[in-house]
């Protein structure tokens, strides 16, 4: 196969004689035609360059290959090329090539020696899993809990069966009691709630599948934001963890406002 196949193709597609590299960059966030609209300019560069754009499930992928004759001029190429993307997609950037997400999150809480804690209900414990995947989390990571009924939203993080019934388990002042109390218990820097409905079952009145509530919390607030995502339970479960890394990420950069809940 490589003979017959992939090296023709190299032949025929690339300059012989030239080394390729490759660069990619990973998005959150965003939807495919989102993503295609705000660097359409960009991804129709041609010549020594070949550009591409790959959905995933939970993100979305820009590729930059560039044949060149050494690598100084090829990373010049990919670095002016980033630098563009980079300029449009700013905070939905959150990493490169082989990099995951959750290792991110882990060098980053590292770097500014910050702790978390974790509560989670419709997810069932998959950020929790995400973060303790990463070797040596234990650094950052202090308490992770699945409060998956009401029951125990109450019991383990003190939220008022009153408040429950009165704005539901799928709100956001439960998601954000959630991250604020689990915080407190943990006595971490930051305090991830999520609450939702995975499905395909569960939808409430007007609160649909794919609802999902994800709250931030810090020693001095909490912000909490409504999603609302589309696919199999697995698939909203983890755009879900996605999603909590993303505000966590923004968060530890500022570049979020944190509102009093």
């Amino acid at each position: 196969m490589l003979e017959n196949t992939a090296i023709p193709y190299l032949k025929k597609h690339f300059q012989t004689g030239k080394i390729i590299k490759s660069r990619v960059i990973k998005i959150t966030g965003l939807s495919e035609s989102r993503v295609d609209k705000i660097i359409e300019d960009i991804l129709r560069i041609t010549g020594k360059v070949q550009m591409g754009i790959y959905p995933h499930p939970e993100e979305i992928q820009v590729k930059i290959t560039v044949a060149e004759k050494n690598e100084k001029s090829a990373d010049k190429i990919i670095y002016k090329i980033e630098k563009q993307i980079k300029s449009r997609l700013k905070d939905y950037i959150f990493g490169y090539d082989n990099e995951k997400f959750e290792e991110i999150i882990g060098r980053m809480l590292r770097k500014s020696k910050k702790t978390l804690a974790i509560a989670e209900s419709c997810t069932g414990g998959l950020l929790s899993n995400r973060i303790t995947d990463v070797p040596g989390s234990s650094a950052y990571f202090k308490l992770g809990l699945v409060t998956y009924g009401n029951e125990s939203k109450n019991k383990l993080l003190d939220i008022p069966m009153e408040t429950i019934k009165k704005y539901g388990a799928v709100s956001k002042k439960t998601a954000s009691l959630m991250a604020k109390n689990v915080r407190i218990l943990a006595r971490s820097d930051y305090g991830i709630g999520i609450s939702g409905i995975a499905g395909p079952g569960g939808a409430i009145g007007k609160k649909p599948v794919g609802l999902i509530y994800i709250a931030l919390s810090t020693k001095s607030k909490t912000i909490c934001k409504e999603f609302r995502f589309v696919g199999t339970r697995n698939l909203i479960k983890y755009k879900s963890t996605q999603a909590a890394l993303n505000m966590l990420k923004q968060a530890n950069n500022q570049k979020i406002d944190f509102i009093e809940l």
